[in-house]
């Protein structure tokens, strides 16, 4: 077995130029895809029965509620109200087939619970400012006045945090997709180097 010295001597410079040359390209890549900036807003979700419970019982049926909101949120009944909201959203930056339609819009929101709070905290996803605050709105409206009749629970839902939006764009995250890319061509470098030593020394150019 081959030390890693004798296979990687005098080749650490290819290793370092072809892990930042991957990086920079994975992060150049970011670029041909849209960038989108986000809107973040959020609720507090409370029920009204919870004073029978004990704490921990009812923070945790406060966030599985929480949790059921969110999976209805990227629902295609709900985008079709978040439309109908009379927020002002441009319907025709979304597909017109509805498999495409469907998934975009799932693309565009996200929402979870930040746990051991009861908040619900909501982001929506655009490439313009002002439609992610819109449709960030229009997602808060609806919730606020409907969010109980999802569930049939006796919830109250109160908004505390109103949208504000990402001052720089988030989507693609440059960052990580640089980091991811160094990853890779640190791999792909490694296996390069490897590869090249193995077919130099089955040709005997090696010494």
């Amino acid at each position: 077995m081959e030390s890693y010295s004798t296979i990687y001597t005098g080749r650490t410079k290819t290793v370092v130029a072809i892990t930042i040359l991957v990086g920079l390209l994975c992060g150049g890549l970011t670029f041909l895809f849209p960038l989108k900036y986000s809107a973040t807003a959020r609720l507090l979700i409370t029920q009204l029965a919870a004073f029978t419970l004990d704490p921990y019982t009812a923070l945790r049926s406060v966030e599985l509620i929480g949790d059921n909101l969110a999976q209805i949120v990227s629902t295609s009944s709900f985008f079709e109200k978040v439309l109908k909201s009379g927020y002002q959203i441009d319907e025709t930056y979304f597909k017109a087939d509805e498999v495409r339609r469907r998934k975009q819009w799932a693309t565009s929101v996200d929402a979870g619970m930040v746990r051991g709070t009861g908040l619900l905290e909501l982001k929506a996803y655009h490439e313009n400012k002002d439609q992610a605050a819109q449709i960030a709105g229009a997602i808060v409206f609806i919730l606020s006045r409907e969010g109980s009749d999802y569930l049939g629970r006796d919830i109250g839902i109160r908004l505390v945090d109103a949208p504000i939006v990402s001052r720089f764009p988030v989507k693609p995250f440059l960052p990580v997709n640089i980091a991811a890319g160094l990853v890779l061509g640190f791999v792909v470098a490694h296996i390069w180097v490897y590869t090249d030593h193995r077919n130099k020394k089955h040709h005997g150019n090696l010494i």
